[in-house]
């Protein structure tokens, strides 16, 4: 293993390290209101450390091999990794797992800006619609929803594999259902479980949108019974999580919430 292979290594078993110290309970107690613990926030710095270092890494590992990608290396702009010890490779992943680990906290700035300043080529191709959405649905939640319309906007989801699809259907109908138009919402999500064939991972989400665009219309006892559904099926973990990026339904989010 050469030195650059072991220095990936060790930088991405931090930021690893960083995510499970961080994900434990990181809803427990309403975090949006209480704050994240001393020891999250100390293993979030260190976790951040090392993705900043490998980023360094990045840039001298660019600096010294410009041959390294062949024909890929004489195109403007980045190309997409394509050696196996290519560093981008390690620091997407472990702007992923800070971003995620800081978004389990209700640090969703934090998370977003974790995976925004990642550019997309760098991205492996079948994940790139999935990491956006998910930058997506930080950007959201940090009150940031031009920025999470023009990252989707952006995304071509015909290009995007069969499963990461309904992905990034929940993210679009998101943003539209917190921009007004509730119906163009509801075309994505469907007004029921499986009409648009959503995959169970996202399930919840879309359930949350729907509520959301139903209570845009009116229909707040509709929308009372999709919340409703979430909490019953994986309690109201999911509530808090979208709770910081608002929505028609958020009051009875919080009631739901509250009731437990």
């Amino acid at each position: 293993m050469t030195k650059r292979s072991i220095l990936i290594a060790a930088l991405a078993a931090a930021a690893g390290a960083a995510a499970l110290w961080l994900a434990p309970g990181a809803l427990a107690g309403r975090p949006w209101l209480d704050g994240p613990p001393p020891r999250g926030a100390a293993w979030a710095l260190a976790a951040t450390s090392a993705l900043l270092l490998l980023g360094a890494a990045v840039r001298r590992w660019r600096g010294a091999r410009p041959g390294r990608l062949g024909a890929a290396a004489e195109t403007p702009g980045p190309a997409p990794p394509a050696l196996r010890d290519d560093p981008r490779l390690a620091y997407v992943y472990a702007a992923q797992v800070v971003g995620q680990s800081l978004a389990w906290q209700g640090d969703y700035r934090g998370a977003a800006a974790a995976l925004r300043d990642v550019p997309p080529a760098w991205m492996p191709p079948r994940m790139r619609a999935l990491l956006r959405s998910h930058l997506a649905q930080w950007q959201l939640c940090a009150g940031d929803i031009d920025g999470a319309r023009q990252l989707l906007e952006d995304l071509d989801e015909e290009r995007a594999p069969a499963s990461v699809r309904p992905i990034v259907r929940g993210a679009r109908a998101a943003v539209l259902v917190r921009t007004g138009d509730a119906d163009a919402a509801l075309s994505l999500v469907g007004r029921g479980d499986d009409q648009r064939d959503e995959p169970t991972e996202v399930r919840q989400r879309c359930r949350i949108t729907r509520a959301h665009a139903l209570a845009a219309r009116g229909e707040l006892a509709a929308a009372r019974a999709e919340l409703r559904r979430v909490v019953d099926e994986v309690g109201v973990d999911e509530l808090c999580r979208w709770l910081p990026a608002g929505g028609p339904a958020r009051d009875l989010m919080i009631e739901l919430i509250d009731e437990g």
